[in-house]
């Protein structure tokens, strides 16, 4: 692939000091293009599973367009506009339960650190200020502000910006029984909050075994303790439900989301609470009970993406097809499992990962990557495994292809 001296740009999760990095020029349907022109079948939905509808969808660019030609931006706080009402009323229409109160902010990482607020901020109201702690699993991952990190899981985002939030403690994931003791150990009446991802994504692509979130949610309702789902990466069909909730049959007391509300056209996230949740909030006389907020909260370019994206998820019944094309990327997945290198494969929906055995993991992961881009495939790669999530719109064809290319050359 081309690569580009990057200069005065400091790039995220990359090495400041190592060789020049890609360059991405162009994307269109399922397909993306680099400076030299190569194109790659894009199997990660722009990197992070957050195009959902693929590349150059020209009715939402035109969406934004129009927007921003009428009012690009209001920030009078107590003001609202159409557009964002009218996106919380969509999404509220669309959630699990009772989840109809939708706080908009600009990213996955921003939704988890409004939900950790927003629960702090519940019990204080209902004075139990002592419930402050949170809980989560090994492998979570919950975006990189302060909050974020602390509650998250995996090592390596968090030991770099130690010390972090205090009452944050993880647990092994998908052991209701480690959770429990995790909770009556704590006591109950310190723990504001669980928060755990429906399937666990950046930590390796790890779906939760049947009945266990159904349980974690027992186990809170029985210790009074609320439950955070983060969505991010499942929410918006990408495990072939519009939310993990409904996959699993479970009603968070909050829920996060991002990447797919606005299928990364513009960005955006959003904390969703609860009836429960919110009714503390409610002040008839009018005085701010929830010091919290961004800038742009609410943007009215990202509120009509949202609408658009919506509204194509419905009328071409991405959904729907997330469901039935996913089912064959796990079936397609899995053959790959006898392969010398492979040690597991793994997914749910249009997620899957293939992790690799070798003495050298990372340098094989890496030079896996690098074959399957020569072939015309893009895949994402972590420590130990590639990861596979197009956007929902991808065939059954085009995960032959994916399937195929990455067989070849494990």
């Amino acid at each position: 692939m081309a690569r580009n001296d990057t200069g005065a740009l400091w790039m995220p999760f990359t090495s400041a000091g190592g060789s020049p990095s890609p360059v991405i020029v162009a994307g269109d349907g399922h397909y993306l293009t680099d400076s030299g022109g190569t194109r790659l079948l894009d199997a990660t939905g722009g990197g992070l599973a957050c195009s959902i509808l693929g590349h150059g969808r020209k009715e939402i660019v035109a969406a934004v367009a129009e927007q921003l030609d009428v009012m690009e931006y209001n920030c009078l706080f107590g003001y609202a506009h159409p557009r964002a009402t009218e996106l919380a009323e969509a999404v509220a229409a669309r959630t699990p339960g009772d989840l109809d109160h939708v706080f908009f902010c600009n990213s996955g990482s921003e939704a988890v650190e409004t939900a950790l607020k927003i629960a702090r901020a519940y019990w204080r109201r209902l004075g139990q200020g002592t419930k402050t702690g949170f809980v989560s699993l090994h492998r979570g991952y919950h975006g990189m502000n302060f909050g974020g990190v602390s509650v998250g899981g995996m090592r390596d985002n968090r030991t770099p910006f130690e010390p972090l939030l205090p009452g944050c403690t993880q647990v092994r994931a998908h052991d209701i029984g480690a959770l429990e003791r995790e909770l009556r150990y704590r006591d109950p009446s310190t723990i504001a909050a669980v928060i755990m991802e429906p399937v666990q994504v950046a930590g390796g692509i790890h779906p939760p075994p049947e009945g266990y979130l159904p349980a974690v949610r027992a186990l809170c309702d029985r210790h009074d303790v609320l439950l955070v789902l983060d969505e991010v990466v499942c929410g918006f069909g990408r495990i072939g439900h519009w939310f993990g909730g409904h996959r699993y049959g479970v009603v968070p007391d909050i829920m996060t989301v991002a990447k797919g509300l606005t299928s990364a056209y513009i960005p955006m996230g959003a904390a969703i609470a609860s009836a429960r949740v919110h009714e503390p909030f409610v002040d008839p006389a009018g005085s701010i009970e929830f010091m919290h907020g961004y800038t742009y909260s609410g943007h009215p370019a990202a509120c009509v993406a949202g609408l658009a994206v919506i509204d194509i998820l419905e009328r071409e019944g991405v959904v729907d097809n997330s469901r039935q094309v996913g089912a064959h990327l796990q079936q397609r997945v899995r053959t790959l499992a006898g392969l010398e290198l492979v040690s597991e494969v793994r997914g749910e929906g249009m997620l899957a990962a293939v992790e690799l055995a070798a003495e050298d993991v990372s340098s094989t992961v890496a030079e896996a990557q690098r074959r399957i881009q020569s072939a015309g495939v893009m895949v994402r790669t972590q420590v130990d495994h590639l990861g596979i999530h197009p956007p929902l719109t991808f065939s059954a064809t085009e995960i032959d292809t994916v399937i195929e290319v990455v067989g070849d050359t494990l």
